[in-house]
């Protein structure tokens, strides 16, 4: 299976049709005389490669745009789930989209809802899609002993992908909801799916039961016409990662952030806070650190740290990358496409980084850049300097102002002063177009993007050792990071200080990788960065409106201006179950909805 991942639409309609179900039927019911198109889907391996192929498509589409309006299901007119315009790194203070008809500006301005007038919640993930997703893999659980032409052990090794993913979508439910209905098959019109939710612990047994189970039958690694598929190195990734997030404050806690009740905390926080579940996590990344050591995956380090942070973030199927989304569509109405291509005349070129998130990068000698007060009027050529003093990890990200982007030299595609430029609709306004996932692209429009890269279980290591008290641990796996960065290692041993170091590193190895909206909601520190208002530069000019031919000359001075008062309440820290599923009776809402 050369492209595990396919479009919806290219996969046959029939199957299509035998996959959905309406938002009544979300919770994996089997559709009434769907037994004969089951035996003929799963009659032969060919056939049976279009389901795996659905279940790798649905079951890996969380967290990222993957259409033009992202994920959405409607059960009535204008009836919408998901976040429609943007990206998580909009909610968060990476990036802005300054649209106030846009979901994310609502989400940035007035927080979360589990109603918007019709019943349907405002909020950055489409909950019905979970179940969609999980149902495709348990369908194909379910039926691949029927495939005539596989090996028992193909069949028990897509079996063992399948619980992967399913377990990567509890994982991406975990962090967002707290505890979930833990479903164990597919259903039919006889079974009781009134199912209640399950507490943080037995989510974390859930899935890591999962990932242990398919760590012990899937390969290292696939030949190269399979490059894509679940790999053992995956499960011990999705392992480790609810380990990290069992483990911060969030959960890790004897009170919740807000009471549910009794016994219906358990749904959002442990209960206590127990320190052996850093260890928990620490020995779950070991286990991938030791998995990439023997199976050919490595931090890319050649000593160009502009150029190696780019290969690790851009280059398809590059040895750091353990799992992407393999999406290789260019089409306007693709949303990687739409959001991320800062070459899409709509979008991808409107949607720069913002101030605070520019705060987060340190100048190449591993210092603060002094940009300027909130009160101060500077020349341009004051930012378009400071700019070339940042260090590579910027540099591979983000294309200044009237510049060209470093990760694709000498490409004038990729100058911001060209027709088809970068960064050619943000008029005047905007800190820098982002640009990461492209590092020489060329005149490639697709991307692939990286759901774990190995740099992420670096960083697990280094927050996790720091909190058990040993910082000699943490500094060495966060210098491991740094020192490919091309910035100087941190040599501070102070557990409170060398927390924020490491929770800085986080917002910069991974800007616009869907990491940071959940982290500092997990650290407990999400009230002091979108609690507060958004900042973005704005420039003026010698002479002449903003246009798409913009030279460094033709821009006069800089400021800082807010575009938006960021809203907080603790509420926010998880997101809220529909109101719909809500009012059938079996879901407790999570609190302050």
């Amino acid at each position: 299976m050369k492209k595990i991942v396919k479009l919806l639409y290219l996969i046959p309609i029939l199957y299509v049709m035998f996959l959905s179900v309406s938002c009544e039927k979300q919770f994996l019911e089997k559709p009434t005389g769907s037994d004969l198109i089951v035996d003929s889907i799963f009659a032969t391996e060919r056939k049976a490669m279009g389901a795996i192929s659905q279940a790798y498509s649905q079951g890996l589409a969380v967290g990222f745009p993957l259409y033009k309006w992202i994920l959405q299901v409607k059960e009535e007119p204008n009836d919408e789930y998901g976040m429609l315009h943007g990206t998580v790194a909009n909610i968060s203070d990476e990036t802005y989209m300054n649209n106030n008809w846009s979901y994310d500006y609502h989400i940035i301005s007035g927080g979360m809802t589990a109603d918007n007038g019709t019943g349907a919640p405002l909020t950055e993930d489409a909950y019905v899609w979970n179940w969609t997703a999980i149902r495709a893999c348990y369908l194909t659980i379910e039926n691949i002993d029927k495939v005539t032409d596989m090996s028992d052990g193909e069949k028990e090794q897509v079996k063992a992908e399948m619980k992967t993913i399913i377990a990567y979508r509890y994982q991406e439910m975990l962090k967002r909801y707290g505890g979930v209905p833990i479903v164990e098959k597919t259903f039919n019109a006889a079974d009781d799916m009134m199912i209640p939710r399950a507490s943080i612990e037995e989510m974390i047994t859930f899935i890591e039961t999962l990932c242990d189970e398919a760590a012990t039958i899937l390969p290292d690694s696939y030949p190269p016409d399979m490059v894509g598929r679940v790999t053992k190195g995956v499960a011990l990734s999705v392992k480790a990662e609810a380990h990290m997030f069992a483990a911060r404050p969030l959960f890790n806690s004897a009170e919740p952030y807000l009471s549910l009740g009794g016994e219906n905390n358990k749904f959002i926080c442990f209960g206590n806070s127990d320190a052996s579940r850093w260890e928990k996590a620490i020995e779950a990344n070991l286990q991938v650190i030791d998995w990439a050591a023997n199976s050919g995956h490595y931090l890319i380090n050649t000593g160009s740290p502009l150029e190696d942070y780019g290969v690790a973030t851009s280059e398809p199927g590059n040895p750091e990358i353990i799992l992407a989304y393999k999406w290789d569509a260019n089409d306007w109405n693709t949303g990687l496409y739409a959001w991320f291509n800062p070459h899409e005349p709509e979008y991808g070129r409107e949607i720069p980084i913002g101030f605070q998130m520019l705060e987060q990068y340190y100048k190449e000698d591993g210092t603060d850049q002094i940009w300027l007060a909130k009160t101060d009027t500077m020349q341009f050529s004051d930012y378009f300097n400071k700019c070339d003093e940042m260090e590579p990890r910027f540099k591979a990200s983000i294309c200044k102002v009237a510049g060209e982007a470093l990760n694709n030299p000498g490409d004038l595609a990729w100058s911001y002063s060209t027709n088809n430029g970068i960064g050619a609709g943000l008029g005047n306004e905007g800190c820098g177009s982002t640009i990461k996932f492209w590092a020489n692209a060329g005149d490639r429009k697709w991307m692939e993007f990286p759901i774990y890269r190995l740099a992420e279980n670096y960083l697990n290591l280094a927050e996790a050792y720091n909190e058990v008290g040993n910082s000699g641990q943490a500094l060495n796996y966060l210098n491991i990071i740094r020192e490919r960065a091309g910035v100087p290692d941190v040599t501070e041993t102070n557990k409170e200080k060398l927390r924020g170091i490491i929770q800085r590193e986080w917002a910069v190895e991974f800007f616009e990788e869907s990491h940071r909206l959940y982290d500092i909601k997990h650290w407990k520190i999400a009230s002091e960065i979108m609690g507060t208002p958004r900042y973005r530069f704005v420039y003026s000019y010698t002479a002449g409106p903003a246009g798409p031919n913009d030279v460094a000359g033709d821009f006069n001075k800089y400021w800082i201006s807010s575009y938006v008062n960021g809203f907080w309440s603790p509420s926010q820290y998880l997101v809220p179950f529909p109101v719909k599923e809500i009012n059938k009776g079996y879901l407790v809402q999570n609190p302050g909805y």
